[in-house]
């Protein structure tokens, strides 16, 4: 009879129902502490995710913006400027009058050194002289044109041209005004347009886009925006920006850039796209005050 019950408590294997419950029980409540956990950082990824992309949306068009908009010239260099676009004249070249062509056809201008890829992919709108006073006077009808120039006109006016560093001597016409002489400063521009308009990359959201006038050549430098997103303007030295463009533009003397981006989608559990504020200024560097 002991044999007996040795042998059958020896041969017992396996889990009681009781225990499998139990076991079953303590295994669904781990799952689910591991699933929330994982939905948690999935979120918090996806929410960092979006946050960088909105970020990414303010900053990616900076530099483009700033280097064309700090090189214009404050008193005539803002052709036009509301809230949501600005048409400005932004120099690509500059140089120095050698002479006037021989036949009036045009004046000779020595530039001094410049991106070629700049100098390429712009879009010529017309020239600006400086006069004594520091005034620029632009000239936008003829229509003015460039070819290239006679480089010994300079070398006879002792104006050396450094086509070593890919400066070059081109002619410009029509002639400049007759009270332009010798080394006076001559700089080429373009006319470019910044605008916030419907974005065609991201339907349904502003995007920022950068024309160029003379070629028509329209580019979306970045999207999405909010509709928060505008430009602003500084006024001669006040340090405060407005909210509209002064009936003078040649009073502006900056602008300030309300970059206001935000994500293409709401992030995981949130119901809203993410934002992200940005808001930077320029100001021209080419003013008398």
């Amino acid at each position: 009879m002991r044999e007996r019950v040795r042998t059958v408590t020896r041969a017992r294997r396996g889990l009681s129902v009781m225990e499998l419950i139990v076991g079953m029980v303590i295994l669904g409540i781990i799952g689910m502490a591991i699933t929330r956990v994982l939905v948690s950082q999935a979120r918090y990824f996806d929410h960092q995710k979006t946050a960088n992309l909105a970020r990414s949306v303010s900053r990616g068009p900076l530099n483009r913006v700033v280097s064309d908009l700090r090189m214009v010239e404050a008193q005539g260099g803002i052709v036009a400027a509301s809230n949501n676009s600005i048409l400005a004249r932004v120099p690509f070249a500059i140089g120095v009058v050698c002479a006037m062509a021989p036949d009036s056809s045009g004046t000779h201008v020595s530039l001094l050194p410049v991106d070629s890829a700049m100098y390429a992919t712009a879009g010529f709108s017309g020239y600006a002289w400086r006069d004594g006073q520091g005034i620029y006077a632009y000239v936008e009808s003829g229509p003015p044109s460039i070819t290239a120039g006679n480089p010994s006109i300079c070398t006879g006016a002792n104006v050396q041209t450094l086509t070593a560093s890919n400066a070059k001597v081109i002619k410009i016409s029509p002639r400049l005004d007759t009270r332009a002489s010798v080394g006076t400063a001559v700089l080429l521009f373009q006319r470019l347009q910044y605008q916030f308009k419907t974005s065609t990359s991201v339907p349904g959201s502003l995007g920022l886009f950068r024309t160029v006038v003379a070629t028509g050549l329209e580019e979306e430098l970045s999207a999405p925006f909010n509709n928060d997103a505008k430009f602003r303007f500084f006024i001669k030295n006040d340090k405060n920006s407005q909210g509209s463009a002064p009936a003078s533009l040649g009073t502006l003397r900056g602008i300030l850039l309300e970059l206001n981006g935000q994500s293409e989608y709401a992030p995981s559990g949130a119901s809203a796209k993410k934002q992200a504020n940005f808001r930077t200024a320029v100001f021209f560097k080419n003013r008398l005050d």
